[in-house]
């Protein structure tokens, strides 16, 4: 007979001796449970948020039912007495503007601070489950037990972690503030704000952002843009909440982390798949192992678009028939059919061809702008296009308007929508066609079926079937470094059979550590100069009788550019745009090196191009130069 398995908490040692003292009188297990759940699902959603673990999560008696029972008051009013969780109203404001006041829940932040410890649910795993596996069947996740992975092999350094977070933390808050956004934003774009209070607290608000900006300086503040989100703050206020804030959510992250805690589960109408690790912020991957090896991260580039743009080629390339046969899911497959009758309908509209998958040529003669955005979607970094196209000052405005044209309601039109349409009118009315058949939200929600069925329904399911361990993040696969080949053939595989486009990043996260340990402990290197990053992947994660070959494919194809004869300080003037397109592509190339060979790919497309390139790529470039002349 198996061993049973109880769920169990993972929770600030005063907040667990609070819940003991409570329970220690009851002999009903589902008492001890309901109390244990219900700190549970407060401090989760607390700690998940890190924007202030302060805030008060707002939590509807609606959810409270569902999760407990309408009996719920009974744990909550003892809990508040016990003085270990507390609650107060709040406004509660959504992504268009829409306010509830609802309930807002937190544990009392004295206790935030402790050493965490477990606690187990008193029943079975027939009876009882964790607060997150709870709160995923509340909000439309179904509980995934037969996953194809090893979860005890992927493991955290976590004191490793710890340490590089007390040290390093301020300078991953000051990477998420972009203090030049507003500029490239529209005065009249409606936009929720959160506003600084002098107690470090916030409301929210939903403004625009003149009217945001008249704000800040009423109160000698500053606007500012904080990852997705646009704050009113003293600049050193939120400097300092911000790094306290984070620093408390990464530090929750990593004590957390825990195979038993993974827990994955997946939604039911948008098919994606979360989970502790999907969750897991990018800054601490590079302290996971996956079966002891270093992890790297294949990520479809502008994902969302790209499979877009791939339903629409195939579309013109096949046939909508053809195009629906092609998804099994019911939901991705009741998505696609409503594309394909919006589609039938603006076949007028439509160019007569789209691109071959095989063999992607632009023809430069189709002006139709449908065909311009699968080009720009699929061959190229589709959100540097619409930062060039447009003007704007950062690439992440040309995300901005992206995302924004596909979450947001038809009417009004906001500004940043009427940008891309300038682009392609064409392609947003087919959007808004969709949208307004089928609802605002499901062409969003309809990508992200069609992004899960091909990460999590082909490529996981086959990486899996492999044996590979390893998880998603939604438009990515993390996996152990040295599966490398077999992922690539995996994505290569997955996405001949949808004949589709694509484009994968494949990010390292231990780029110097990894180098250290390659001269300190073998003899492939003498010295830290002697390093090529250019051959970077192909040192490293290959096995040795594979080394000479893969360096002969890097030698084949780096002889067929074109290159200056001699170093220089810049090549903007000698370097043509089809030869950095030509490196970009060369074997091994880092997705570092990737991502400033695209920003000046992008420039040189662009109708007022800057004349020079970034230091990256001109380092690069000379490094080449000098490999050619050795």
């Amino acid at each position: 007979m198996g061993k049973i398995k109880f769920y169990s908490e993972y929770l600030p040692k005063r907040v667990v001796n609070v819940i003991r003292k409570v329970t220690a009188t009851e002999r009903d297990y589902r008492t001890h449970d309901n109390y244990l759940l219900v700190v549970g699902l407060i401090y989760m959603h607390q700690m998940s948020d890190d924007a202030s673990y302060l805030h008060f999560s707002p939590l509807s008696c609606e959810y409270w039912k569902t999760v407990i029972g309408s009996h719920y008051p009974q744990y909550i009013d003892s809990l508040i007495m016990e003085q270990v969780i507390q609650k107060d109203e709040v406004v509660y404001v959504d992504d268009f503007g829409n306010t509830s006041r609802v309930m807002g829940y937190r544990i009392n932040p004295e206790y935030l601070h402790d050493e965490c410890t477990i606690i187990k649910y008193a029943g079975t795993i027939t009876r009882s489950q964790s607060a997150d596996l709870v709160n995923s069947s509340a909000t439309g996740r179904d509980v995934i037990t037969k996953l194809g992975i090893r979860p005890e092999l992927i493991r955290m350094q976590k004191g490793m972690a710890l340490e590089w977070i007390e040290n390093n933390i301020s300078i991953v808050v000051n990477g998420y503030l972009n203090t030049d956004y507003i500029h490239g934003i529209p005065p009249t774009l409606p936009v929720r704000v959160r506003i600084y209070r002098d107690n470090d607290g916030f409301a929210t608000g939903y403004m625009s952002v003149e009217a945001a900006q008249n704000i800040a300086e009423e109160q000698g503040k500053k606007l500012l843009y904080y990852k997705d989100k646009f704050v009113i703050a003293d600049e050193e206020q939120f400097n300092r909440i911000a790094v306290q804030n984070l620093s408390t959510h990464y530090k929750w992250q990593v004590k957390s982390f825990h195979p038993d805690s993974f827990n994955f589960s997946r939604n039911r109408n948008t098919l994606r798949v979360y989970s502790k690790l999907s969750s897991l912020p990018t800054a601490l991957l590079p302290f996971i192992r996956i079966n002891g090896h270093y992890i790297q991260q294949a990520d479809l580039k502008c994902s969302q678009f790209a499979l877009f743009a791939n339903l629409i080629n195939y579309y013109l390339n096949h046939s909508g028939v053809e195009l629906i046969a092609k998804f099994k899911k019911k939901q991705a497959k009741s998505f696609v059919t409503g594309l394909v009758r919006v589609l039938d309908g603006h076949k007028d509209e439509l160019p007569e061809e789209g691109l071959n998958t095989t063999n992607p040529i632009i023809n430069d003669y189709i002006t139709n702008d449908v065909y311009q955005f699968l080009c720009d979607a699929l061959l190229h970094d589709f959100y540097s296009i619409i930062k060039s196209e447009l003007n704007l000052p950062q690439r992440a405005h040309g995300k901005g308007i992206a995302f924004r044209t596909v979450f947001s309601k038809t009417k009004p039109e906001n500004e940043l929508v009427r940008q891309f349409r300038h682009l392609y009118p064409t392609v947003i009315s087919i959007i808004n066609d969709f949208k307004e058949r089928n609802g605002y939200n499901q062409f969003a929600i309809g990508l992200q079926r069609v992004e899960a069925e091909i990460f999590i329904d082909n490529i996981w399911k086959h990486a899996k079937k492999v044996s590979i361990n390893c998880f998603t993040r939604h438009d990515s696969l993390v996996f152990p470094i040295n599966k490398r080949k077999e992922v690539e053939q995996i994505i290569t595989d997955v996405f001949k059979s949808f004949d589709f486009i694509y484009r994968v990043e494949y990010e390292e996260f231990n780029t110097e550590e990894i180098m250290k340990r390659l001269i300190n402990e073998t003899d492939y290197l003498d010295n830290v100069d002697d390093f090529d990053e250019v051959f970077f992947y192909s040192m490293l994660h290959t096995d040795d009788g594979n080394k000479l070959k893969d360096n002969e494919l890097f030698w084949e194809k780096l002889q067929e550019i074109t290159l200056p004869e001699h170093v220089e300080r810049d090549y903007f003037n000698l370097v043509s745009l089809d030869t950095l397109w030509q490196i970009y592509e060369l074997y091994g190339i880092t997705m570092e090196m990737q991502l400033a060979l695209e920003e000046d790919i992008a420039n040189l497309q662009s109708n007022y191009p800057i004349p020079q390139f970034q230091e990256k790529t001109n380092k690069i470039i000379s490094k080449l130069i000098e490999m050619v002349s050795d």
